[in-house]
């Protein structure tokens, strides 16, 4: 038998650098100049990453290269420096070769190429993870001038992203493990191993990501992977299942605890090139939409891969979501708009969850459960239901519907000008209900023509929500209500506009009105954004009529942008003053508009806009001080 000690040109790339992944090293093929007996042929090595820089060559693994002839082995080399050095490798001599770093490997002269492709590795009694290794092979011909051998990592990498959990993780446990793989990766597929357990206590990592928790070598068979801990105090367990195991894959399992009792996904990434496959966990067994079973209204449209039902905002009556299982379903819990829900609060939310009763099919069992989702009120902004289910002999759940609720069709109107989102009325109360909305086939002007009263608003002190009716006459009072004023408006508690809408500041008036503009009939003006504005008031025939017979005439004044056509209409009806007795708010003559600003202001004051029109068509409107017991009106700014 001849021995050739095989050495390596360029150096070898061992098992430290091969740890790193492939987003933060570089891969390089390994060439080797191969000679022998006036022969030459050359051999690159793929797959291996080079080790960090200025790394000792004593701290790296070592490749152990095994030549073998058509029966037996005739050479094995360990190569563990990185200085350069030559491969001599007889061609015509060496069948095939096998290249392996991270653990050994015995072959002697006697070991045949048949016994050593099926050598097997194990992980070492106490282990809690298999051993980190690669691997790989190549059959040569006497023709061939080149070789390339692919390395790959012969196990699988679990890494735990827990970033999302809510719960305290005390240990991960893995079930059903093979103690046992193949080394090389041929067509003689997967061994048929003993089970393991592998058992990793767990220290919370700063960032929630605990890359190589666990080694697995590859399966053909369900291994069971399952995250322990608390979750308020309560005892939990998250179970996951990977239907296979992989050679050279990392499997990222992320643990979510936001919404639902447990969740949990695996995403699966090859290791070396990084590309990426999302898979679900316990994909086999998972609950999804019965379609047959199920009931929907034709303008609900159901995604049954996913889990996800489309509501319209006129609501759904009389759904019914089926599932088909081996057992009962049961509901886990209910989360809705991300809070997580008693099925009766739910109730209270314009939804209601019930069950049916479960029955048996030949196919299994089918569970029902009843769902009505009522008419989006006014204004009403999407929501969204989760329903997380479990089957009755598990704990914990992971599987869920989720259950989008279109915005209602009834919406605040609005306008845009001068680059601020307007409410298209003033304000009447915080109540979304309680705001003024545009009448079927009207538009915000028609509004106004037939109705100018009602769309006038109401009036408000500085930093205080109660309104006061114009055209009602009594002795307004410095603390209408008996509330307290919020300086400058902030809270909830006081704000006079719905949710979603803010008072406007001085610089959301100087934009739509720059200091100095005249506003006058028939003219225009260039905005704060540089949109021209164009000016036309509005005086509507006859006098206004109040329930209480007021006396005044309809004016409004329109801004309209010339690039983009929306108007922008304030109407001209006045304001109360401090403790003013007059019935009348002076309808037609002016207005004075709140700003959410007391800056620089003496006591007892705050900042408006006012447009003194004085029964004219022109004004130069400006920010002046304000006694905050006078009473303004409010037109709302829509939040970014």
């Amino acid at each position: 038998m001849i021995n050739k000690i095989l050495k390596h040109k360029t150096g070898v790339f061992s098992l430290m650098g091969l740890l790193a992944l492939a987003s933060c090293s570089d891969k390089e093929d390994m060439p080797i100049a191969v000679g022998g007996d006036g022969s030459e042929m050359s051999v690159s090595l793929k797959g291996l990453f080079a080790p960090a820089a200025g790394a000792p060559a004593a701290s790296q693994e070592a490749l152990s290269v095994f030549q073998f002839g058509a029966e037996n082995l005739f050479s094995k080399s360990v190569l563990s420096s990185y200085n350069p050095e030559e491969i001599n490798l007889v061609k015509g001599s060496t069948k095939t070769l096998y290249c392996v770093s991270g653990i050994e490997l015995d072959a002697t002269e006697e070991t045949t190429n048949a016994e050593f492709a099926i050598s097997t590795v194990s992980n070492a009694e106490g282990d809690n993870s298999a051993p980190l290794f690669m691997s790989g092979w190549a059959n040569l011909d006497a023709t061939q001038m080149n070789c390339e051998i692919t390395m790959t990592r012969g196990v699988a990498r679990i890494d735990l992203d827990a970033r999302d959990a809510d719960m305290e993780i005390s240990s991960i446990t893995v079930d059903n493990a093979p103690s046992a793989a193949y080394v090389f990766a041929t067509e003689k597929g997967v061994l048929d191993a003993p089970a393991t357990v592998y058992t990793h206590e767990y220290t919370t990592a700063p960032d929630g990501i605990e890359n190589g928790v666990f080694m697995l070598f590859e399966s053909d068979k369900e291994v069971n992977i399952t995250v322990h801990g608390t979750v308020d105090g309560v005892v939990i367990d998250v179970p996951a299942t990977l239907p296979a195991v992989e050679r050279n894959k990392v499997y990222t399992l992320r643990v979510y605890d936001k919404n639902a009792s447990v969740k949990a996904a695996f995403t699966v990434t090859d290791w070396e090139a990084g590309d990426t496959i999302t898979g679900a966990t316990d994909t086999a067994n998972g609950l999804h939409i019965d379609l047959a079973a199920s009931v929907f209204p034709e303008d609900v449209t159901v995604d049954y891969v996913n889990n996800v039902i489309e509501v319209p905002g006129t609501g759904a009556k009389d759904m019914k979501i089926a599932f088909s299982s081996e057992i009962r379903i049961d509901i886990d819990t209910v989360c809705f708009s991300g809070e997580r829900v008693e099925i009766d609060s739910v109730s209270a939310k314009h939804v209601k969850i019930g069950a049916e009763k479960a029955y048996n099919t030949d196919n299994g069992v089918i569970t029902k459960f009843n769902v009505n989702i009522n008419p989006q009120l006014k204004a009403r902004p999407e929501y969204e239901i989760k329903m997380y289910v479990k089957k009755m002999s598990t704990q914990t759940s992971y599987d869920y519907v989720t259950i989008r609720v279109a915005p209602s069709p009834i919406q605040i109107p609005t306008v845009e000008v001068a680059g601020i989102t307007w409410m298209a009325f003033n304000c009447t109360t915080p109540d979304i209900d309680d705001q003024i909305y545009v009448d079927e086939g009207k538009t915000v002007e028609d509004m106004y023509v037939e109705d100018w009263v009602t769309c006038v608003g109401g009036l408000f002190q500085f930093g205080r929500q109660y309104k006061y009716i114009p055209y009602q006459s009594y002795n307004p009072c410095n603390d209408l209500g008996g509330q307290k004023q919020d300086i400058p408006w902030v809270h909830e508690s006081h704000m006079p506009c719905p949710e979603g809408y803010h008072v406007p500041t001085v610089d959301d008036f100087l934009q739509l009105i720059p200091e100095g503009t005249v506003v006058k009939d028939g003219t225009s003006y260039v905005a704060g954004n540089g949109e021209t504005i164009n000016i036309e008031i509005v005086r509507l025939p006859g006098d206004v009529v109040t329930p209480t017979n007021v006396n005044g005439v309809c004016r409004y004044v329109k801004f309209t942008s010339a690039e983009t056509g929306n108007c922008l209409i304030l109407p001209l009806a006045g304001y109360k003053g401090d403790k003013s007795t007059a019935a009348s708010s002076n309808f037609g003559r002016d207005a004075v508009y709140w700003a959410n600003d007391n800056l620089n202001c003496p006591g007892g004051h705050a900042r408006a806009i006012r447009l003194m029109f004085n029964w004219g068509a022109e004004c130069t409107p400006n920010i002046f001080q304000w006694p905050m017991e006078a009473f303004s009106y409010v037109r709302a700014v829509k939040n970014n």
